[in-house]
């Protein structure tokens, strides 16, 4: 295998039955393929072209569909690229893979290897190859329009300014520190507020990866209150699924359950949990403490009350933290209604609607359009850091009396090093297979 002259195929599209599927070429090999398996000898480029796919070995014809050939180094791998779309059949795509895979130097591709061609192409940096990970497993709006920016180079773009400023005080430096000795004493006093500057600029990256970190992360919405309140049926109800055990006897829940539930931003954590009051043993104790836990983590606390029950002074304090109110049971005649509260029966779907409308509308925040991109894997997090401590080792050396120019002119130069190792400009092969092996083949 000779990963610079292979042509490497995949199925690019998710498996199982769809209308139409992606097959993807990536190398030299692509012009054979389209005139083996699709009989054409010529095409204008980025045009959508009619073919039979035919079986290179006996000529027997497979699928009728559309391709594009799109002439490297200005495609997304930075070589030729050659993509398919026939009919979505499993069983049908397998054989138009093998097809594919008997044309002279084509391969399967390894998982990510598109996305790694294009990196060593440089037609992406790394930060926007983390990117295309970042976009494909987004669980939430503000985390998906993140990927985005990212893919389209916002926080690359805004890294190599950085990057550039940092190399030419680095330069200047590494001057001062081979003249040291035939010239009068360095000008510290102009390189304090650009050390200073670039310090500031990486902080702030790091606290735009606090929100990304946020944002990549669905939010949790708890549901809490007394034992038996109806906490476990609502949840059934608003997810339109007897996901959690529902009994009449109270303390049925002793631990937090996660279920997920689709909204407009994403998806979203409904968390059902213990019922809170008076302990009765050591293991519901237990599972009251973990009830309290989770509330200190959500995103929406929403508090679930019997409706047909009387005024309790320690339910009514329990309910005093909530974000939202709940009585069910509604369908009930003893059922009594209160200001503020959403009026809900889970039997008969009463009121489920409005409160799931609501629900929706807390847990799927607007996008702020001014955003800017941040940085959002543990990797880039760990450079900035130490890009971070270098700089602001250099502004204590530079705070001394008489700074030592060597020490100085070190610290900036191996801020340098973490912001290029950021941006990919030079890396290790260990860190690009951990970033390609969670990519899918096709990818």
């Amino acid at each position: 295998m000779n990963p610079a002259t292979d042509t490497i195929a995949a199925l690019s599209t998710p498996p199982g039955v769809s209308g139409l599927a992606v097959l993807r070429l990536s190398g030299p090999a692509c012009g054979e393929a389209a005139r083996l398996c699709l009989g054409r000898r010529e095409w204008t480029p980025r045009l959508l072209h009619a073919a039979t796919f035919r079986d290179p070995a006996g000529g027997e014809p497979l699928d009728s569909l559309s391709f594009h050939m799109l002439p490297g180094p200005n495609s997304p791998t930075g070589e030729d690229v050659l993509e398919i779309f026939p009919h979505g059949n499993p069983l049908l795509l397998e054989t138009l893979l093998r097809a594919l895979l008997r044309v002279p130097g084509v391969r399967p591709a390894e998982p990510g290897e598109f996305t790694r061609r294009a990196l060593e192409n440089g037609r992406i940096d790394l930060i926007q190859a983390e990117a295309v990970g970042e976009l494909i497993h987004a669980q939430t709006r503000a985390a998906l329009a993140n990927a985005r920016r990212l893919l389209a180079g916002e926080l690359s773009g805004r890294l190599r300014t950085l990057r550039d400023n940092l190399l030419d005080l680095s330069a200047r430096l590494e001057l001062d520190v081979d003249f040291a000795e035939e010239e009068a004493d360095p000008d510290f006093e102009s390189w304090k507020p650009r050390v200073e500057g670039a310090r500031r600029e990486v902080e702030a990256l790091l606290r735009g990866f606090e929100r990304g970190r946020a944002w990549s992360q669905a939010r949790r919405a708890v549901f809490y209150g007394a034992p038996n309140a109806g906490k476990s049926s609502l949840i059934n109800a608003l997810t339109g699924r007897d996901r959690l055990l529902v009994s009449e006897i109270a303390g049925t829940t002793r631990d937090f359950v996660d279920v997920p539930l689709r909204v407009a931003g994403g998806v979203a954590q409904l968390v059902d949990t213990a019922g809170l009051g008076r302990a009765v043993d050591a293991l519901d104790a237990l599972a009251m403490e973990r009830t309290r836990a989770q509330l200190e983590e959500s995103n929406l606390k929403v508090h679930v009350a019997d409706g047909t029950a009387g005024a309790d002074p320690e339910e009514e304090e329990l309910a005093a933290r909530a974000d939202l109110r709940v009585r069910t049971k509604k369908d009930l005649p003893d059922f009594t209604p209160r200001a503020g509260c959403f009026a809900v029966s889970s039997r008969t779907g009463a009121g489920v609607e409005e409160l799931l409308a609501e629900l929706e509308r807390r847990l799927n925040p607007p996008l702020d359009a001014q955003e800017e991109a941040v940085a959002t894997t543990e990797r880039q997090r760990d450079a900035l850091e130490k890009a971070r401590d270098r700089l602001g080792a250099a502004e204590a050396r530079l705070a001394e009396a008489r700074p030592a120019v060597e020490i100085v002119a070190f610290e900036v130069r191996e801020a340098c090093v973490a912001l290029r190792e950021l941006l990919g400009d030079f890396r290790a092969d260990d860190v690009l297979h951990r970033l390609f092996s969670g990519f899918c083949i096709g990818k």
